[in-house]
């Protein structure tokens, strides 16, 4: 029998079998992929941004209870000193923190040594059938204590262990592991899962004609108007699809926009296509551009250089005023309503990329059934869940790899 078994080999259950293995547990880590930390290796195009020195709760969504109480055990210096250990010194790009290499594949080539230095027991390539909770009849009888056990069975056989640790993720990437297949087996000891929802993703919109400028990128402000009340906003490279919009501004927002389609709630984008004019900066030049033309070109001739053409073409098409119209003709209200259309367009939002093309998904465990210090089951004794499969998701910048690493440093720890 072991002591702890961990339940999927990404990055939050490597770090729970180091930190078990690493206080004297004998701990078997299984994996139903090929190999180990198969997310990682795609993480920050492949140089595996760790974690971030800005690391306040409010670059997470989720449980802040359990937020709070992970990263007051185990934050970002703590990662920091942890890979130093590995022989991974970290690189600081204005607090994004990646390793010394810029590799993610050293991160985990360095787990992978110190699974085998820490004498884990990890098994690839293992499908999992079913999960069993027990009690163990205590043989002294002056003691109430009647700890659990748990069965894993196995298409290679079945593995028993004082404590389980579930690291199986949700659904995000499907390919490289989370692909929810587990949930039955977890529902089936008690739990409930909130509906897992594509998050760090783009999302399939109405209201310009995408399929012409697709594949324009550029930078812009978003802003989400959930029920037409003002959410969040992100500036940063925009990228336009055929189906909609992506890029790191809208994975900075996606969580909420999410979750509030999940819940049926009306979700519009406005996208500020020039945040570096205000509203009275391009309503002059446009005005001014327009006063010192004295030849017959049009509108959009006039206004070249300023945006990407097919996008320019396209925000002029949404304002109502004619892409034809020579630029010496324009009205005051001409110049207002191209204002508007380029500085406020607004996308009516209708769902998410599916889970295939998010980097991570919100939802999970519902968190009344856990320990937010210790997260433990309030259900099953021994049982633990870290990683993606709880309730918390971060923006881009290194905040969901640190939530491995803290979740799973907890779990792991709690021995």
């Amino acid at each position: 029998m072991y002591d702890v078994i961990i339940i999927g080999a990404g990055a939050s259950g490597m770090m729970a079998a180091a930190t078990a293995a690493s206080k004297g547990a004998r701990v078997a880590l299984l994996e139903h992929k090929d190999d180990i930390g198969k997310k990682i290796l795609a993480t920050g195009n492949g140089r595996c941004n760790f974690t971030n020195t800005d690391m306040s709760v409010n670059r997470f969504h989720g449980s802040k209870a359990l937020i709070k109480n992970g990263l007051s055990q185990f934050d970002y210096a703590d990662t920091i000193r942890f890979f130093k250990k590995l022989g991974i010194p970290a690189y600081d790009n204005a607090g994004y923190i990646y390793p010394n290499s810029r590799q993610a594949a050293s991160v985990v080539a360095a787990f992978r040594m110190e699974l085998m230095r820490l004498h884990v027991d990890v098994k690839t390539g293992i499908k999992i059938t079913e999960i069993k909770a027990a009690r163990i009849t205590a043989k002294d009888t002056k003691t109430t204590a009647n700890p659990s056990c748990y069965c894993i069975q196995t298409d290679k056989g079945s593995y028993e262990s004082k404590k389980l640790i579930i690291a199986c993720g949700l659904t995000a990437s499907p390919k490289l592991g989370s692909d929810g297949s587990l949930f039955r087996m977890i529902e089936a000891l008690g739990h409930h899962i909130q509906k897992p929802m594509p998050a760090l993703c783009g999302f399939s919109c109405e209201g310009l004609n995408f399929k012409k400028i697709t594949g324009v990128r550029c930078d812009a402000t978003v802003a989400s108007l959930i029920d037409g009340q003002m959410t969040e906003q992100n500036t940063g490279e925009l990228q336009l699809a055929d189906y909609g919009i992506s890029g790191i501004p809208v994975f900075q927002i996606s969580s909420l926009i999410s979750r509030a389609l999940n819940k049926g709630q009306r979700v519009e984008v406005i996208i500020d296509f020039l945040p570096a004019f205000s509203d009275d900066s391009l309503y002059r030049y446009i005005k001014d551009r327009s006063t010192a033309i004295t030849d017959n070109r049009s509108l959009n001739e006039m206004l070249n250089g300023l945006l990407n053409n097919k996008l320019l073409l396209e925000l002029i098409h949404k304002s109502g005023v004619s892409p034809d119209k020579k630029g010496r003709l324009l009205t005051d209200d001409d110049c207002e309503s191209l204002t508007r259309s380029i500085k406020h367009t607004a996308v009516s939002v209708r769902k998410p990329r599916g889970v295939e093309f998010a980097q991570v998904c919100a939802g999970g465990i519902y968190t009344k059934e856990i320990d937010v210090h210790t997260l433990e089951s309030k259900i099953h004794p021994g049982l633990y869940f870290c990683g993606e499969l709880l309730d918390v998701d971060g923006i881009c910048g290194g905040y969901n790899l640190q939530w491995a690493w803290t979740s799973g440093y907890i779990a792991g720890e709690m021995q």
